[in-house]
């Protein structure tokens, strides 16, 4: 679907145990981000674990800012036999045809549904209506490389300003903690706000991609 969408103002909270990564800072103030990230996600680490994580989350920053994601955060928990559980949550939004949220939603559910071994229902967000999608995957092993599963949440939230869909995506391969994300991630698409966009939402800076400004607690 294509269309040239108004732009919008985009916000959302995250709840606690959720680490923003920093998407589309200058590179002057990027590395210190990183570094801040790293002990919180590892308070109690060593340096090299903190170095290490901030190394990976650098390149991953990079790689995600190019493909226009809006927000990207880990979460960390324990659980309750002590293990630790985690999982990786991008946020993006994407052009589609300016139809009524409704439409959008029962096109989406119905594309969604025609793909074997997805969960895929129609839930109701305080913004309108929205598709949650369920499904997994799992990576070939290669050399010394385990296999590795992923349960996957998705929320696609048609925007009230039409021509736009907001994309929330869950990833985590701790499948027992899946209903945890699932309700986590409603909770995050209930505090989702999309609005047009006006010059006070203007910051100094790049714009985020796609005419698209985000906000996020």
């Amino acid at each position: 679907m294509s269309a040239s969408p108004q732009s919008v103002s985009l916000t959302l909270d995250t709840p606690e145990g959720f680490h923003e990564l920093p998407l589309h800072l200058p590179p002057d103030v990027l590395d210190a981000a990183l570094w801040e990230l790293a002990e919180k996600i590892w308070p109690g680490g060593t340096e090299f674990q903190r170095e290490t994580t901030a190394v990976a989350y650098s390149d991953l920053t990079a790689a995600l800012a190019a493909d226009s994601v809006l927000h990207a955060s880990v979460a960390l928990y324990e659980t309750e036999d002590g293990a630790a559980s985690t999982a990786h949550l991008l946020v993006r939004a994407e052009a589609v045809d300016p139809d009524a949220p409704g439409i959008v939603a029962a096109s989406i559910q119905e594309g969604l549904a025609l793909e074997e071994h997805r969960s895929v229902d129609r839930v109701d967000l305080p913004c309108g209506p929205a598709v949650l999608s369920l499904y997994a995957t799992e990576t070939e092993g290669t050399g010394i490389l385990p296999v590795l599963e992923f349960a996957h949440v998705e929320l696609y939230v048609p925007a009230p300003v039409r021509g736009w869909l907001v994309v929330l995506a869950l990833s985590t391969p701790c499948f027992g903690d899946l209903p945890r994300y699932t309700g986590l991630l409603r909770q995050i698409g209930e505090s989702l706000d999309v609005r047009p966009a006006t010059p006070e939402d203007d910051n100094p800076g790049e714009p985020a991609p796609g005419g698209v400004r985000a906000v996020f607690g």
